[in-house]
């Protein structure tokens, strides 16, 4: 199996980080991660070539990121919550699957929604409800053809830290182990 995580957190020891742990520590096969704050990937300047079928004219790490998602089995995005949705990097990162969006609208096909999806989200402060971010974790994969098949949150990190947040962490884990069965692993 092979999944690729894109983190949205600027801290490589924070809250995202320990649920990317506990839930990598269970997942077999190939893992990639990229942290969309340290990719050299430039956002999305809507030129249009896309939409022309040139797909993506801005050259950069970006490349490897649409082959590891194609070749990928499962599609984690992970990230602290920042007024309700993901972060700036992760979404600026994001917004270049609109090349994807652009060949499905010329009619090309879009990948069947055979990879499984999983949203890793982390908040506190006044981060009560991550629904506004799961919707938009939820059309990002859906673009790269997976659907939504786990979810875990660890909210009030304020008050709980993630890696103390023994319910998320074991939800984590067990989405892991069932992308393992769902696999072949």
């Amino acid at each position: 199996m092979k999944t690729l995580i894109l983190n949205g957190s600027p801290r490589p020891q924070g809250d995202t980080a320990a649920l990317i742990r506990a839930f990598r520590e269970e997942l077999k096969g190939e893992v990639r991660q990229i942290d969309a704050y340290r990719a050299r990937i430039s956002p999305c300047v809507d030129c249009r070539a896309c939409m022309q079928g040139d797909g993506c004219r801005i050259k950069d790490d970006m490349e490897q990121i649409y082959q590891a998602a194609a070749q990928a089995d499962a599609l984690v995005i992970a990230s602290p919550l920042y007024f309700s949705t993901l972060t700036g990097p992760l979404l600026s990162l994001c917004s270049r699957f609109q090349s994807l969006y652009a060949a499905r609208r010329q009619g090309l096909p879009r990948p069947g929604e055979k990879k499984a999806g999983v949203a890793l989200l982390v908040g506190g402060g006044s981060t009560k409800d991550p629904a506004w971010a799961l919707g938009v974790a939820s059309i990002i994969l859906r673009e790269l053809g997976a659907r939504l098949s786990g979810q875990v949150f660890s909210l009030h990190t304020d008050k709980l830290p993630a890696a103390q947040d023994e319910a998320a962490l074991a939800e984590a884990r067990k989405i892991a182990w069932s992308l393992n069965r769902l696999c072949g692993e």
